[in-house]
């Protein structure tokens, strides 16, 4: 939000310079964006000679030679009159952004020939004055000289306001932070009252009307009546302020609402009273103002030309008539325009939950609902709306009629005090606290104490809601005095000796290897459909599912006996939001009613057997899914070695063993392209590639391969704390084996064949390569086995390696008829 000096300095002589009052928000928690003055840039000039234009025949124009504190003096045109030789003047050079305008100076060409860089400035131009007519003149300064140092120019401070400090989005709250950190004292300037005199003789009574249906959604609704109204541009000084706070001015009536809102933090609105009239069906002469919930299906056309369809949202309406989406926006039908006569001024304070579920609902965020969903008090809405109106009134914009209404039918709760303890300031903040200082430093934020002893009794002013306990109190104390004065200190004592962490957990060991191969988390549903499991069974293939007793729908009817339908589903969701080559992998429990197990002894009070039937089995299972656009059999292939390879990694983390595939049909994947995990002879997994009316079933496009793991067989249990392995200090030796093997070969049998006979300096084996050709011969296949050796305590000759890769050559031929290639 945007501040003006200027205007803080109506509320509090802020008198500092202007990094100091920056530094001061920043120090008591305010966070500063920026800073800056109006016409930065420009500078003090001095006129050293004045010619005429010789060319310049419709209007006079000055060759002016000026002195900027240069070893030159600048050259430039300009057409006022009222300039001399030795007058200061100030000077915006090319690259200045003036008060108002979209891009910065340049350097213009006069009449063809006459380079202007930059241009002298008026008052208006300079943004202190209303004067546009002639350059002003300044009283003293030095050429060269910033021109915020020779005249009092406003300066503009933009500063982010957290949520729960509606307070501080308007020009006097941070009038408040900064008068309390500089310890100066602040005026609000509200009256309880209109000024009589700016009170028309005339009354509203008879003329406007207030109910307020919704008194949870409205607590309090003001209302004035304005007459005479004679809408036009505003003042200089109002437009000025607007416009530097980066408000854009309209008329007088809409000026004075918004300049309102941005000096005190309350919305307000006007209605062209006449059209509010005329909108009810039942037109009466005078104002109904009802405050209710919007019916399904009315309708509202906007100040922004939109029209919204509402259901259930807090609205202004005329009679029975919608005029206004409370909070929000108002209707364009009673707009204030050139043609309104009479005005309808409305303040009012509305719950917040409602603002920000319309705003949310509609899309729509607008200044006042940015002021209303945070929750303001129900005490601005009187005061602002004196403040408007006698502002209307001084501006000669109409007549104030006597007679304001104010519907308070729900006065928010009264704040309670808060008790802050004794030592409990420093305590928390880890500073010694004078409580005698801390009052005085809380009295300068608004807040009413009372002070018994070290103890302290504070009541929150009604714009601090936020402050409901002790902390929130020390949390004032701790930004109002200074957080630099809470010293840096070690520890008061010894941190002790602990003992090692336990293991991670298994799901979350698992997450880390999943998520470290470059797969991305998804959690899913625990329901799906019967047609969806029997679709795509996975582990839980042949395993009726549970049925729910009140399921939401027939899509989410029965228990899930595998991961792989959840992950489809999350896959074609990624992919209707245009992802491509997504990997997911999601880590849960599946519900196996065939494999039921019994509650565990000492599971009710007295440790007995409780007596309830068997429970289904919970398996703790892993699912991945790899999708590819490119429809090439070798880029699929790759995906099902990609899962078989992030397995085989995570088989290795948790239990030490190693993974193979062995070939099996499993429903819903493409033959031939599928097949059982196996670890130490137990199947522990299915992998494969899903058959195309699967994934069209899923509106999948790609190539899609997926796999699933059942972690509780592969490690059963998790060792409680890590296993340590001393680093390998030795280097290894890397070789490829490639053989040639029936096509009945399981990977598998090769591999314990290759462990066996390579003994304890067998490092790791793995298979590296699957291939097929005609070249090998019919029912022929090859294998290439990634072979890695290592001795604990030495460095293995070549003789070694290759006695042990002849050794395990010759086992492959003994066990499975293999012919050695490589």
């Amino acid at each position: 939000m945007r501040t003006s000096l200027q205007w803080m300095r109506d509320f509090a002589p802020l008198d500092a310079p202007l990094e100091t009052l920056s530094n001061a928000l920043v120090e008591t928690g305010t966070e500063v964006e920026d800073v800056r003055r109006l016409a930065e840039g420009t500078v003090v000039a001095r006129i050293v000679g004045l010619s005429p234009v010789p060319e310049a025949t419709r209007s006079p124009l000055l060759i002016a030679e000026i002195d900027t504190g240069g070893e030159q003096t600048t050259t430039l045109i300009t057409g006022a009159s009222n300039l001399g030789v030795g007058d200061l003047v100030p000077y915006a050079p090319p690259g200045t952004l003036l008060p108002g305008w979209d891009e910065p100076l340049g350097t213009r060409m006069m009449l063809g020939k006459y380079p202007s860089p930059g241009m002298l400035l008026s008052s208006a131009e300079l943004g202190i004055g209303e004067d546009a007519e002639g350059i002003r003149v300044l009283d003293h300064g030095v050429p060269g000289q910033a021109i915020h140092e020779a005249v009092d120019t406003d300066a503009l401070i933009d500063v982010a306001v957290t949520t729960n400090r509606p307070d501080c989005l308007s020009q006097l709250g941070i009038a408040r932070e900064l008068a309390a950190a500089l310890g100066e004292a602040v005026t609000d300037g509200w009256t309880e009252t209109i000024p009589e005199a700016v009170l028309s003789a005339a009354s509203s009574e008879g003329r406007l009307s207030v109910r307020i249906d919704d008194p949870d959604g409205c607590p309090r609704f003001c209302a004035v009546v304005i007459e005479n109204v004679a809408v036009g541009p505003s003042p200089f000084w109002l437009r000025r302020r607007l416009e530097a706070v980066g408000l854009r001015p309209i008329n007088n009536v809409v000026d004075v609402t918004n300049y309102v809102a941005a000096e005190l933090g309350q919305p307000l609105h006007a209605f062209d009273l006449d059209r509010f009239i005329v909108a009810s069906p039942e037109p009466t002469g005078a104002a109904e103002v009802v405050v209710r919930r919007a019916r399904r299906g009315e309708r509202l056309l906007c100040l922004d030309g939109v029209e919204r369809v509402l259901d259930g949202d807090l609205v202004v309406s005329s009679g029975d008539r919608v005029v206004s989406l409370a909070g929000v926006i108002g209707g364009r039908d009673t707009a204030v325009d050139e043609g309104s006569r009479s005005v309808l001024l409305e303040a009012a304070s509305w719950d917040w939950v409602s603002i920000r579920s319309t705003s949310n609902r509609l899309q729509l965020r607008t200044d006042a609902s940015s002021r209303f969903d945070k929750g303001l008090s129900d005490t601005l809405p009187p005061p602002a709306l004196r403040r408007a109106a006698a502002l209307i009134a001084e501006l000669g914009a109409g007549h104030v009629l006597r007679g304001q209404a104010d519907e308070h039918p729900a006065p928010l709760p009264p704040i309670p005090p808060i008790d802050v303890p004794e030592g409990y300031l420093e305590s928390i903040l880890g500073c010694p606290t004078d409580p005698s200082e801390a009052a005085t430093a809380l009295a300068r934020l608004g807040f009413s104490v009372e002070q018994d002893g070290g103890a302290l009794r504070v009541l929150a002013p009604h714009w601090r809601r936020d402050v409901a306990i002790p902390a929130d109190v020390v949390e004032e104390v701790g930004r109002s005095l200074g957080y630099g004065r809470v010293p840096s200190t070690l520890p008061g004592r010894r941190t002790p000796v602990t003992a090692l962490a336990p293991a991670a957990p298994l799901d979350d060991r698992v997450r880390e290897v999943c998520a470290g191969a470059g797969f991305d988390e998804v959690i899913t549903y625990s329901f799906t459909s019967r047609v969806a499991a029997a679709r795509l069974g996975g582990l839980g293939r042949g395993i009726t599912p549970l049925p729910l007793l009140n399921p939401l729908s027939e899509e989410w009817s029965v228990l899930r006996t595998s991961l792989l339908p959840g992950l489809c589903l999350a896959l074609a969701a990624n992919l209707r939001h245009e992802a491509a080559d997504v990997e997911i992998f999601e880590v849960g429990r599946a519900f196996w009613e065939g494999q039921r197990v019994h509650p565990p002894v000492g599971s009710t009070p007295d440790g007995a057997d409780s007596g309830l039937p068997p429970l289904p089995a919970e398996p703790l299972l892993v699912g991945l899914l790899s999708q590819t656009h490119d429809g090439d059999a070798a880029v699929a292939e790759s995906r099902l070695r990609r899962l078989q390879a992030v397995l085989a990694w995570l088989v290795r983390e948790l239990a030490g063993g190693s993974l193979i595939v062995e070939p099996m049909t499993v429903e819903g994947m493409n033959a031939g392209r599928c097949g059982a995990l196996v670890v130490e002879g137990r199947g522990v997994g299915v992998l494969g590639e899903l058959e195309p009316s699967v994934a069209d079933a899923y509106e999948l496009r790609g190539r899609v391969a997926v796999a699933e793991l059942r972690l509780d067989a592969v490690a059963p249990e998790v060792p409680r704390t890590p296993r340590f392995h001393t680093p390998a200090r030795m280097p290894a030796v890397v070789r490829d084996l490639a053989v040639i093997v029936p096509e009945d070969t399981r990977a598998g049998t090769a591999l314990a064949a290759i462990r066996e006979a390579g003994g304890t300096l067998l490092e790791s084996a793995e298979l590296y390569d699957e291939y097929r050709d005609d070249r090998l011969g019919p029912d022929r296949k090859g294998y290439t086995f990634r072979l890695v050796y290592r001795a604990p305590d030495r460095t293995l000759t070549g003789a070694e390696v290759q006695s042990l890769h002849e050794a395990i050559a010759t086992a492959l031929r003994a066990s499975c008829g293999a012919e050695v290639r490589a």
